[in-house]
């Protein structure tokens, strides 16, 4: 006898709806399985086998062959357990197959015939409402996530037998314990910018790279506040889209890193590597590609801490992601694309003791220092937006509670210049495919960033004095037009351009 019954295969960041084919018949008890098929997938004829009985279902000794098709895509992943078992409950006559039409079923089985969670259920759904399928049967665990599309019914299963008395009478127990909460990842409000004592500029510095989703470097001595910066930023980001947030999700659920919650991510990510991070865990790939540490952190934020300690091919590899928003790798004749649309924040001390150049307590040679920038490479620095200095606390800041800082820069007060600054980027790209500032290309910074006689006259002496690339030229405007988005101007000014250009602050030793 031969059933068929629908499932899904992963590839990048999108699925493929593919048929579970399985024929039994007479001859010699065996469990055949084909169709490029990883070794996780082929394991599957021993959890199957076990959970189909341990679910109370006793098949006769037959011959099963299994096969995946179209053969030419390889399947991972552990998500077609429960379609290859109903598939032989089909042919054996225990499953009503014509109620199983129309549906894509993912879940992998446990060996007492429960069904354990997958990764990629969003983009499988997504796949089935785009081939025009309705029905989708889920581990009961992923009701959340699957509930994200509109307009497809979702049927949440934890076992092998609710799944058949569902297909088979249209009953399952736990329906209704099938929540439509599709939030997650609601994160603790209690960092505030209020926390750092003083630091205006660096705050100021700050509020304005994330308006525009600039590129940020903090460079100062330890203790000075630069992580402490970095790790309130995801306090004042604007508000994601419902585009983005379902971007994001389908991300993560490739990656298996929804948690058991699932649903819609309604918070921009915060991602922050250890400097030992391997180069597929940060830029995606290996053996079966997964996406790596730069597209986990779209939408969001990509912290690298001590910056001059992490490998150099991992620093010079983001030179390309940073320009195309996006990485692709080769794996087996197959290419991925995966976006790298993120904000990238480091952090680093301006010398190997940290204290440079205060001689007062730096004691590194010239060389030494400049040894020790050189980690960072000229067109790396040159992906900088803004590079802001952190000067050390006082005594006087750092106890001075009664009044707190006088800046009066808290996340409260600087999420609302971002959020004005965020609307005026909406009005200013819509029908375009630019969200933000900082992805301005070169006709879109000749029609939004045009300059008056005098703004003109002094960007150019300080392109000529200076030695700025068209690259830094181009990101001193980007920088400025989001200044004056903050500031509710229309067109820049020269104190924009000048403050652009101050935050723009490359070491001076690292240039030369």
């Amino acid at each position: 006898m031969y059933s068929s019954v629908l499932s899904g295969v992963l590839h990048g960041l999108k699925a493929e709806i593919v048929h579970v084919e399985v024929d039994v018949g007479n001859g010699l008890p065996s469990f055949e399985m084909s169709g490029f098929l990883s070794n996780e997938v082929k394991e599957a004829r021993e959890r199957v086998k076990v959970a189909i009985r341990n679910s109370g279902y006793e098949l006769p000794p037959q011959r099963i062959v299994v096969n995946i098709s179209p053969a030419d895509i390889r399947k991972s992943g552990t998500g077609f357990d429960l379609p290859i078992a109903l598939a032989i409950l089909a042919a054996n006559g225990l499953v009503d197959e014509v109620n199983l039409d129309k549906t894509v079923v993912l879940g992998e089985l446990s060996l007492d015939g429960s069904i354990n969670g997958v990764r990629g259920v969003l983009p499988c759904v997504c796949a089935a409402k785009e081939e025009g399928i309705e029905k989708i049967l889920i581990p009961d665990i992923n009701v959340n996530e699957g509930k994200i599309v509109d307009s497809m019914h979702v049927i949440a299963a934890d076992s092998l037998r609710n799944a058949v008395r569902y297909i088979n009478d249209g009953i399952i127990d736990n329906e209704e314990n099938a929540t439509s909460d599709k939030s997650m990842f609601n994160r603790c409000a209690a960092l505030d910018y209020a926390d750092i004592r003083g630091q205006h500029a660096a705050k100021r510095a700050t509020m304005i790279a994330v308006a525009g989703m600039h590129n940020i470097m903090y460079m100062g001595p330890p203790g000075s506040g630069k992580t402490m910066m970095a790790k309130r930023i995801p306090t004042i980001m604007p508000d994601m889209t419902f585009e983005e947030k379902l971007e994001l999700t389908n991300i993560y659920s490739v990656a298996g890193q929804l948690g058991d919650c699932g649903g819609l991510m309604k918070e921009r990510p915060f991602r922050a590597p250890y400097h030992n991070v391997t180069r597929s865990a940060f830029f995606g790939g290996g053996m079966y590609p997964r996406p790596g540490e730069i597209t986990l952190a779209g939408k969001g934020v990509l912290f690298l801490d001590e910056m001059t300690e992490f490998k150099p091919d991992i620093l010079e590899g983001l030179r390309q992601p940073l320009e195309d928003r996006n990485i692709t790798i080769v794996r087996m004749g197959r290419s991925y694309t995966y976006p790298a649309d993120f904000m990238l924040v480091g952090a680093m001390n301006p010398c190997k003791c940290g204290y440079y150049p205060d001689r007062n307590r730096c004691n590194c040679s010239e060389q030494e220092v400049k040894r020790f920038m050189g980690k960072i490479s000229m067109p790396l620095w040159d992906r900088f937006d803004m590079c802001i200095k952190t000067e050390g606390i006082s005594y006087e800041q750092l106890g001075d509670k009664k009044h707190g800082d006088c800046d009066a820069l808290d996340s409260s007060y600087m999420k609302q210049a971002v959020d004005r600054a965020r609307a005026a980027q909406i009005k200013r790209f819509n029908g375009r495919n630019i969200m933000y500032n900082s992805q301005m290309g070169g006709k879109e910074i000749e029609e939004f960033c045009r300059l008056g006689k005098e703004e003109e006259k002094l960007i150019e002496r300080i392109f000529a004095r200076k030695h700025i690339t068209a690259r830094g030229y181009h990101k001193i405007l980007k920088t400025a037009r989001t200044i004056a988005d903050i500031e509710g101007n229309d067109k820049i000014s020269s104190a924009n351009i000048s403050e652009a250009f101050y935050y723009r602050g490359i070491p001076e030793i690292a240039i030369h």
